[in-house]
């Protein structure tokens, strides 16, 4: 495993993190396989672990705090998220309220079994819900040592510009991949203005592998349906199915290789529920795309998104 510094964290972060969530943590997937995919993760070097309080209901943050428990995680990156919420009929909404984020910092604490949250993220804000009221509770958490460091889940280029002028928020977690090859330039910039960047959804659901559309397996459909419901360029993903015609590299080290390349990426969060899958994904760490590969990638249009 390869690590780098991480914020002000007194420890280095592994270069990808494992996200729990997704397939991970939807009921259908045993806890007994996802606490063993956790487990293979440690073993194999990672120490950064993502989740969020909404995901699954909250089961997500319960599984994650399971498969942590008993184990010593004062040198591990577990970050989770607030501001999306559940209501009693299982309908998302978001509130961003003092009260609604301290309440969510507080169950993840819980649920997590944590005493500090390492990494809180606010979950997919708009700029006007970044008060001045929120940002000081923020801080509180801070202080009051329930979170220690800060920042926010968005895909809107938009919001991330405003935050990336907000001195509170130490991380942000856009997404890029291979399909997102545009979100460059905002990275670039909020890497200079010293935010840390963590690399959301690197994979793309892997909508660019031959076998996209005939999946074999539940959790399989699951990634492509929210590939189909988040990337509507698929034209360009179709162009790039051709990648793995290398058989050195597989679709997901193509994907994974092509992100960690960029210097301004601290971490890469990926999700899996196969353990083979994890296997592969750990050895791109230390390996170089060739540059025709990733010329090629670069080579086709980017759609505006």
């Amino acid at each position: 495993m390869i690590y780098q510094t991480f914020a002000n964290l007194p420890f280095p972060v592994s270069r990808i993190g494992m996200g729990c969530s997704a397939a991970w943590a939807k009921p259908w997937y045993l806890e007994a396989d996802a606490k063993s995919l956790v487990s293979r993760a440690i073993e194999a070097g990672i120490n950064h672990f993502d989740t969020g309080s909404n995901y699954s209901a909250g089961l997500a943050e319960q599984r994650l705090g399971a498969a942590l428990k008993g184990r010593d995680t004062t040198r591990f990156l577990i970050s989770t998220k607030a501001g999306t919420h559940l209501n009693a009929s299982g309908r998302i909404y978001k509130d961003f309220s003092p009260a609604a984020i301290r309440r969510s910092v507080d169950t993840s604490l819980q649920r997590l079994g944590l005493d500090v949250i390492p990494l809180l993220y606010l979950h997919f804000p708009v700029a006007k819900d970044l008060t001045d009221a929120l940002l000081a509770l923020l801080e509180d958490l801070r202080r009051e040592g329930k979170v220690r460091l800060l920042g926010v889940n968005s895909f809107d280029e938009s919001v991330l510009e405003v935050v990336g002028e907000i001195q509170v928020f130490d991380a942000v977690m856009p997404d890029y991949n291979l399909l997102r090859v545009s979100r460059e330039e905002i990275i670039d910039r909020l890497s200079e203005k010293g935010k840390t960047v963590v690399a959301g959804s690197p994979l793309a659901n892997l909508a660019h592998a031959p076998g996209f559309l005939f999946p074999k397996s539940r959790a399989d459909i699951w990634y492509s349906l929210r590939a189909i419901k988040n990337y509507r360029d698929f034209l360009r993903a179709r162009r790039l199915r051709g990648l793995s015609a290398n058989a050195d590299w597989s679709p997901a080290q193509i994907a994974m290789s092509f992100v960690l390349q960029n210097r301004h990426v601290a971490s890469a969060v990926f999700g899996t529920t196969r353990a083979e899958h994890l296997n592969e994904i750990v050895e791109t760490v230390e390996r170089d795309l060739p540059i025709e590969i990733v010329s090629r990638i670069r080579s086709q249009p980017v759609r505006a998104i």
